[in-house]
């Protein structure tokens, strides 16, 4: 459409120029939209700040935190003064390629320029911390929030209690969830999710049985991530029974198993020399569009000859 406006005389106005330019951002084609910045200028058209925060934007996500940098540079040339939005695009940009420095700089930068950092720009600084290991760097970015009167959201416990509970420190990840119920903030699908998750990777089957029990008890719906999960957990502990059973109520509320719980349970259900629902569980694998590897068929060949051994 933009092309056949050009060739039928139609010119783009500045609204225009921002909408391609989002568009091909958002498709990753940032130097495309680039050219049409510069066939903007030439145009003379006047660029905005949606334009700029358009192509930093763009940049960011391409992890291109510096050149992201030079044109906000540019922007304050063009005497456009950059919002927070800006700010919050580059903070997180330079939090993505791993540079904290640079990111508390610009917190710092946009707070000397008269913008305070929203709770948005604080849970973008938590999140790059907890990326990075470093909870205490994230603790003092929580401390600096609420000093500045900024409550921590359920996004930024959400945060913190998932690197605790990768970092295999799940009474801290526990702790922090009580601390946010106590906050009147509720623990969503995301966060029990994480919590179990944690549980399970360190065999704490019971402590991860007793969640997911709590978040359906408060009417939360398990998803297919913690079903698989557990499913998983389940398998590694040896509870084929428990195992199971979750499979086959994931199965009952149409959420899909992936491979890896396929995987388990077919493991788990060869090593009990239960080949016939092996297979079983082989047939609804490929039903669902997924290709059991070699290693999954070799396991049911094997479960079968020791069938027919030891039945002979």
């Amino acid at each position: 459409m933009y092309e056949k406006m050009q060739e039928d005389g139609v010119f783009p106005n500045l609204y225009t120029y921002n909408y391609v330019m989002n568009q091909l951002c958002k498709d990753g084609r940032t130097k495309d939209a680039f050219k049409v910045f510069d066939e903007m200028r030439d145009r003379g058209v006047s660029c905005n700040i949606v334009t700029y925060n358009t192509l930093i934007g763009g940049l960011c996500r391409e992890m291109k935190a510096n050149e992201a940098n030079k044109v906000m540079d540019q922007m304050k040339g063009d005497g456009i003064n950059p919002n927070l939005i800006t700010y919050n695009i580059l903070i997180d940009g330079f939090c993505g390629v791993g540079k904290l420095g640079k990111a508390l700089s610009l917190c710092r930068d946009l707070k000397s320029r008269g913008l305070s950092p929203s709770l948005v720009t604080y849970n973008i600084l938590v999140s790059g911390f907890c990326k990075k290991g470093d909870t205490s760097g994230a603790g003092k970015v929580v401390k600096e929030m609420e000093e500045r009167g900024i409550k921590p959201s359920k996004v930024t416990y959400t945060i913190l209690i998932d690197t605790f509970a990768r970092m295999d420190n799940m009474e801290k990840a526990i702790q922090l969830r009580l601390s946010m119920e106590e906050l009147g903030l509720v623990p969503d699908v995301h966060t029990y999710s994480v919590l179990i998750h944690g549980f399970c990777i360190k065999g704490r089957m019971n402590e991860a049985s007793r969640l997911f029990k709590s978040m359906v008890e408060k009417k939360f719906e398990p998803n297919e991530v913690i079903y698989n999960t557990m499913v998983l957990g389940y398998c590694k502990e040896g509870s084929s029974y428990r195992a199971l059973r979750m499979f086959r109520e994931m199965e009952e509320k149409e959420l899909p198993p992936n491979v890896a719980s396929y995987r388990y349970m077919i493991e788990v259900l060869c090593k009990e020399r239960k080949s016939k629902e092996a297979e079983g569980l082989v047939e609804k694998m490929i039903d669902s569009g997924i290709d059991p590897s070699d290693s999954i068929l070799n396991l049911i060949s094997r479960a079968k000859n020791d069938s027919q051994v030891s039945s002979n």
